[in-house]
């Protein structure tokens, strides 16, 4: 098994990303003992979200130093007083991402953005990491949006359209310095902006992303926080 870095009580994000239950939830580890991890079904509007045994989902959690994810299925669910918990089986590999890679940085970038429609299987391919050429005469045009933030891992979307969460996602970022043109993304939250009208803010995580792909990303976002830091705007 991995070494995992992680605690009772320590705080993880769950992605699951197929299904009913599509989205980005928060639990808590309860137990690790054996093979299994134990943590608390995740709270939406006040309701359990009753994730089924069997459901395949990411576990994302950070230390001091850097952010790990790793992969897992929920194995069982049980009652215990009034806590609902589920555990997941321990993983095999836990991947470390360096804290760089994920700090967001609110940054106003201007991002021409459209929904891909695509067959199930395209659809399944991309989400497993596999290169696929898509039908362009059945795509849309592009639009323009703008970003609230962005990160090494993904970005915050602003746009004046209803898009569906788990809706894949091809973005044009508007940055001289990256040499690639578009990259994929994939809706994981949906945030409305009360003082903001008729807008929605789309939670997009990038997918078949290649590491020098993202560490372009990341460097260009840093250098964005100096000067945003410089000229006493951030």
């Amino acid at each position: 098994m991995a070494d995992l870095k992680m605690k009772p009580n320590q705080s993880v994000e769950m992605i699951v990303e197929f299904g009913k239950h599509a989205g980005e939830y928060l639990s808590k580890v309860t137990e690790i003992k054996g093979e299994q991890i134990k943590v608390t079904l995740p709270i939406k509007k006040e309701n359990v979200v009753p994730l089924p045994v069997g459901t395949k989902l990411k576990v994302i959690y950070t230390d001091e130093k850097a952010k790990y994810e790793f992969e897992t299925k929920i194995v069982s669910r049980q009652l215990e007083g009034n806590i609902a918990t589920c555990s997941l089986t321990q993983p095999k590999e836990v991947y470390k991402i360096q804290r760089r890679d994920f700090v967001r940085v609110p940054i106003r970038l201007g991002v021409e953005y459209r929904k891909l429609n695509l067959e199930e299987e395209e659809r399944e391919k991309l989400l497993a990491g596999e290169e696929i050429i898509y039908d362009e005469d059945k795509q849309e045009d592009f639009k323009k949006g703008l970003t609230d933030d962005i990160s090494g891992g993904g970005l915050l979307l602003v746009v004046k359209e209803f898009i569906p969460l788990d809706s894949i996602m091809e973005l044009r970022l508007d940055v001289d310095k990256l040499d690639f043109e578009t990259v994929l993304g994939r809706v994981l939250r949906l945030d409305d902006f009360p003082d903001r009208k008729n807008k929605l803010g789309l939670g997009i995580r990038f997918i078949n992303i290649s590491r020098s792909q993202q560490d372009d990303i990341v460097a260009w976002v840093l250098q964005r926080q100096l000067d945003l830091h410089r000229k006493g705007l951030l």
